[in-house]
């Protein structure tokens, strides 16, 4: 095998093959090149060797590399370098480093890094990390630190989270009713009430599909509300909702959808709810839909009739007669 310096030399090489082949190789050789890969992390002035260097180091999982890779985190000069220490700090587990993580995604002036630094955070469930953040960083930590805590389905935050449902940054409201729909509580329900109101209407969808998540009867009765929308993709996001849902209460109102909406897509999905919440009371409305409906529609209303009610096209034919 090549002497261990040579192929951390290697890792700077304009050929990709050479440097994938050299790194692997590094890997492999384990603990006997951790001190060279960390010279190399902390010394070399290519950033190419660095990053590569803090990519073995993650694959090796030697806990001395720690310090280093915290250290190049914060410090490095190169994003790609400060993103490939905080995989690999994630990567090699040890919970020592969540300060550092935290002070990454709060300060990093690259997205990407932030980003993979939240992605470590979630790993190692650091909810406390995410609330402090969520009170006292920029807006983009904010944003990122909702996300984090729904994705931790962290149910002490869900009233931190759902203060922050009114905020100026449309996409950190956003983000917010996702999150609380990620909590999977019906608690979480009426916190989503202004966001059903919302002036974007990518909120109001995302509050949609967050009712879906969370379930209920509350949940239900606030989907509903949506189907009078002014904008077609927010009914739209209601009416799937709805079938998520399931219950025999939104029936009546998509029955009135699939007839009566003037987006035959939505219409078309209406049907396929209908299938979803599964009561028989659909089953007259959904073969009338195969005979008066555009084709969009009764290809929906054919699919439900058939997975959902075990009636095929002889029942069909027989039904629209």
């Amino acid at each position: 095998m090549q002497p261990l310096s040579e192929l951390v030399l290697i890792l700077g090489s304009d050929d990709y093959f050479e440097r994938q082949s050299a790194a692997w190789k590094l890997v492999e050789a384990g603990s006997e090149a951790v001190e060279p890969l960390l010279a190399a992390l902390e010394r070399d002035k290519n950033p190419q060797v660095r990053f590569k260097a803090a990519w073995a180091l993650g694959k090796i999982g030697d806990k001395r590399a720690l310090d280093p890779l915290a250290r190049a985190l914060i410090e490095d000069e190169d994003p790609s370098v400060r993103e490939w220490a905080a995989s690999s700090l994630e990567t090699i587990g040890d919970r020592r480093v969540v300060p550092t993580l935290a002070q990454s995604l709060a300060s990093d002036s690259s997205r990407d890094v932030r980003l993979r630094s939240s992605l470590a955070l979630v790993t190692f469930g650091a909810a406390d990390a995410f609330m402090e953040l969520l009170e006292e960083g920029d807006l983009e930590a904010k944003q990122m630190a909702a996300v984090g805590l729904g994705r931790l389905r962290c149910i002490e935050s869900m009233e931190m989270v759902a203060s922050l449902i009114e905020d100026e940054d449309a996409e950190l409201r956003r983000r917010v009713a996702w999150s609380l729909g990620e909590m999977r509580t019906t608690a979480a329900t009426p916190l989503l009430s202004s966001a059903l109101e919302d002036e974007s209407h990518i909120v109001r969808m995302t509050a949609a599909k967050a009712l879906a998540t969370i379930g209920g009867e509350k949940a239900c009765r606030m989907a509903l509300a949506l189907l009078g929308d002014e904008h077609p993709q927010v009914r739209l996001s209601a009416v799937t909702a709805l079938g998520e849902i399931g219950l025999a209460d939104a029936l009546d109102q998509l029955v009135d959808v699939m007839f009566g909406e003037d987006d035959e897509e939505i219409r078309a999905w209406a049907a396929w709810s209908l299938g979803e919440i599964g009561d028989p009371g659909a089953i007259e409305h959904l073969q009338e839909a195969c005979v008066k409906c555009p084709s969009a529609v009764q290809e929906k209303a054919i699919d439900s009739l058939e997975q959902v009610f075990g009636i095929g096209s002889e029942h069909r034919k027989r039904g629209s007669n």
